[in-house]
């Protein structure tokens, strides 16, 4: 069962109890938001993975991601992550590019397994596929 645990004009973030994974959904207007806004949505996303510790994965859904995370907040990030994040992590890519590069910059250093992807679909079977947790 999927729950939506947190939303705002700029994120979705939602709790799927029956694969222990959080999903995260950003929206277009990501392309209007201010670096105090995006630290308030990482810290709502951050409080969901406390709150539900997911066993299994992380669907990140970044199609419409258009904010750039600088260096300095993309050490913030993998800060307020580092001790709850699931073993694998999915990323649907954004579709801007200096945007998706910010967002490979902020998980790389990350001590999980990470998978880019086109499309939601292939993100979700690479998730529920518990063989492939190779980091990629």
């Amino acid at each position: 069962m999927i729950e939506i645990e947190y939303k705002s004009e700029f994120l979705e973030v939602s709790y799927d109890s029956g694969n222990s994974w959080v999903i995260s959904k950003w929206t277009s207007n990501t392309s209007y938001l201010t670096v105090d806004q995006y630290k308030r949505e990482v810290e709502a996303a951050r409080k969901v993975f406390i709150d539900h510790q997911p066993v299994f994965g992380n669907l990140s859904l970044n199609q419409d991601f258009y904010f750039v995370v600088d260096p300095e907040m993309q050490e913030w990030v993998n800060q307020q992550f580092e001790e709850y994040l699931p073993s694998k992590s999915a990323i649907v890519v954004a579709s801007e590019f200096v945007a998706q590069l910010s967002i490979e910059q902020t998980v790389e250093s990350m001590d999980v397994a990470i998978c880019y992807f086109d499309n939601e679909q292939e993100a979700r079977e690479w998730l529920t596929d518990q063989t492939k947790a190779s980091k990629v």
